[in-house]
Order: C-alpha cells, then sequence, then structure tokens
C-alpha cells in the first residue's frame, strides 16, 4: 500500500509538473520582445502612413506556402488589402491600361525583394515597371527567399508551360549571399529550407514526436531565455569567411545560374538580364535607422566581392550592376535587403532605362 501511495504522489506531481511547464510555456509568448522584423511599420521609411503600411506587413504576415515540385516552395493563393496571390502562386498587380495590342512579355525572377516585401501590389518593382512601360506584359514569378538556382528550375518549368517570355530579368544576390553562408549549408548547390527539409522529411516518428513536445512545452522558454540574456554570441554561425572553397563555390554557382539562364531564354529567341542587386552590406546606403547583424555583413560581403570579380572577369553585356543604387542619404531599406516602396521605384527606373536602351 506505501508503494501505491509513494507512485500516485509520484504521478501527481508528475502531472501538475507538465502542466506548469505547459502553462509557463503558454505564458512566455507574452514575454517575448517584439521582433524587429514585426514592427518595420513604425520606421521612419513609412513616416507618411505608418498605418497603411501596418497593412502591408499583415497581409505579408498572412501569406503562406506550399510544396512546389523543383523549386521547393510556393505561395498560394491569397486576397488581401495590399496583397494579391493568383491560381499560380505569383504576385500581382493591375496592368495599366493597354497601349497596344499583341504586346511583348517581361517575366522577372527573384527572391523577396523581386516579390516586394515591403511594398503594396502597386509598388512591386515589376508593377512599377510596367507602369513605366505600359506596352509589355509584365509577371512577377518573386518567391520568398528564391536564390539564382531555384530562379533557374522555376524558369525551366515556365518553358514547360509553353510559355516564351520575351524578356527574362533575374534579379539576385541577396538569398545566395546570405542564406548559403550558414554553417549548416554544407553542400552545395542548397536553399534556405534545406536544413529544415532535412530535419522534417523522411526522419523517424521519435522526431516528429521531439519537435512537438519542445513547441508544446519548451519553445517559447527558450527563446525569452535566449532573447533576455546578455551573453554574446560565441561563436559565428556563418562561415563564408573562414572556409574560402565555400565562398568562392557560391559565387561561381551563382555566374553558372546566371549562364544556363541566358542560354535557355536567348536559344529561344528571348532576351535575358541579370541584375546584381543592391543590399545594406554593400556602398554606402544610408543604414542608422537599421540595427543590422554585423557578422553577416562580414561574410556578405566575402561573397559580394568575388561575384563583383566574376562579373568583372567574364564581362557578359547582359549582366547588370546595381549593387550601388541605394547608396545616399535616402531611407531606403527596411531591413539588410528588403526595402520601402521608394527603393522599388529607384530599382524600376533603372531596369526600365536598360529595357529601353536595349529598345526590346
Amino acid at each position: 500500500m506505501k508503494i501505491i501511495g509513494f507512485l500516485k504522489v509520484v504521478v501527481i506531481n508528475l502531472i501538475s509538473f507538465i502542466v506548469l511547464l505547459f502553462v509557463v510555456n503558454w505564458g512566455c509568448k507574452f514575454l517575448l520582445k517584439p521582433s524587429a522584423q514585426n514592427t518595420r511599420h513604425l520606421l521612419p521609411n513609412y513616416a507618411e502612413d505608418h498605418e497603411y503600411a501596418k497593412t502591408i506587413f499583415k497581409d505579408y504576415n498572412s501569406v503562406q506556402h506550399q510544396y512546389e515540385p523543383f523549386v521547393g516552395w510556393k505561395t498560394v493563393p491569397y486576397n488581401g488589402k495590399t496583397t494579391q496571390i493568383n491560381a499560380d502562386g505569383m504576385r500581382v498587380h493591375t496592368p495599366p491600361i493597354k497601349v497596344n495590342a499583341g504586346q511583348k512579355s517581361i517575366h522577372f525572377f527573384g527572391g523577396s525583394t523581386m516579390w516586394g516585401e515591403g511594398s503594396d501590389d502597386q509598388h512591386t518593382i515589376p508593377a512599377l515597371v510596367n507602369a513605366a512601360l505600359p506596352q509589355y506584359n509584365v509577371y512577377n514569378h518573386g518567391q520568398l527567399a528564391y536564390n539564382t538556382r531555384q530562379e533557374l528550375d522555376a524558369l525551366i518549368s515556365t518553358y514547360s508551360k509553353n510559355i516564351n517570355p520575351d524578356i527574362v530579368i533575374f534579379y539576385d544576390g541577396v538569398n545566395d549571399a546570405a542564406f548559403l553562408c550558414p554553417k549548416e549549408i554544407d553542400d552545395l548547390p542548397a536553399h534556405r529550407l534545406v536544413p529544415m527539409f532535412r530535419d522534417k522529411i523522411y526522419v523517424k516518428r521519435s522526431a516528429m514526436v521531439k519537435e512537438a513536445l519542445y513547441k508544446l512545452f519548451l519553445e517559447n522558454i527558450m527563446r525569452v531565455l535566449n532573447q533576455y540574456s546578455n551573453k554574446e554570441r560565441e561563436e559565428s554561425p556563418y562561415n563564408c569567411i573562414g572556409d574560402e572553397h565555400k565562398a568562392e563555390e557560391i559565387a561561381e554557382i551563382f555566374m553558372r545560374n546566371w549562364e544556363m539562364a541566358h542560354e535557355i531564354v536567348t536559344n529561344r529567341g528571348g532576351e535575358f538580364i541579370a541584375i546584381l542587386q543592391p543590399a545594406a552590406f554593400i556602398g554606402n546606403p544610408k543604414t542608422d535607422h537599421l540595427k543590422l547583424d554585423e557578422d553577416l555583413g562580414k561574410n556578405f560581403k566575402e561573397v559580394y566581392r568575388r561575384i563583383k570579380a566574376k562579373i568583372a572577369e567574364r564581362n557578359h553585356p547582359w549582366v547588370y550592376d546595381l549593387s550601388d543604387r541605394f547608396d545616399g542619404d535616402q531611407l531606403i531599406y527596411i531591413d539588410f535587403c528588403h526595402v520601402s516602396p521608394n527603393g522599388n521605384q529607384i530599382m524600376a527606373k533603372s531596369i526600365g532605362e536598360i529595357i529601353s536602351t536595349k529598345q526590346l
């Protein structure tokens, strides 16, 4: 009887501890400080209308993704106040009035900067180019976190659907430089979510149970402890500086992806334009309103340095280094790579001039 009584006490205490741990973990979410990502609408870039900017980011945070063959993921249809995603998973805008029939088409590829994070539908780069060049049909294939390898696959899928663009524009640099430098990316080519996919696909059921238990009982507690800890990060999560082979491989694969895209497009009668995009770590933009990750910046610069060297060495006439377009005193960046609508206007003007100069 004593043993049974003892076991009852143990079971009751264990259940109480589990319930308490669950409650504490749940309550800790209210102690978490708002991340910079969740307060970007308050940046001075949006001083004219912080409430509208809040709606833009609310829509952005509401967009969901699903598995997409070859590229990994793609946005699902969404109908928000500032963001529209069509049935093909592409962000759309209201096109200008048609200038003439039988228009040529421009297809933009890129990551979230091309997709238009930080702007409404009418102020993405493709939408603004379309406003300036209404004689074209313009399509935005940008997807969050896509790098050049994924864009190459997306381009191939476009042709597989019997869609033949007249002009294809790749807008790249950030996602190859920033999201391939983490140490956990140890085999190239790759993309940002490789570590997550490895953890979640073809794993044992025990791993799924462990993840569920962690989310229920520990995730928020650990996030609070990490957030309020003053402990400096002892070791860099990036290794593009320490591993010269990796940095060089990222830059070389980047260029080869562009070259393969150029070959695919031009062999089918189209025109290909590749653009090296700006980033807050590159050049002399105004960033004193932001808190940037210096460690990421150092690794990022190393990859960009190599990419720029390869651009100069290869000297392709269809490659444009526009990484200096946001230099100056204007408030443009809302984090290390995304920009407010005025940045998209600057970039759209530059791209429009390239297209017009080529008389495409």
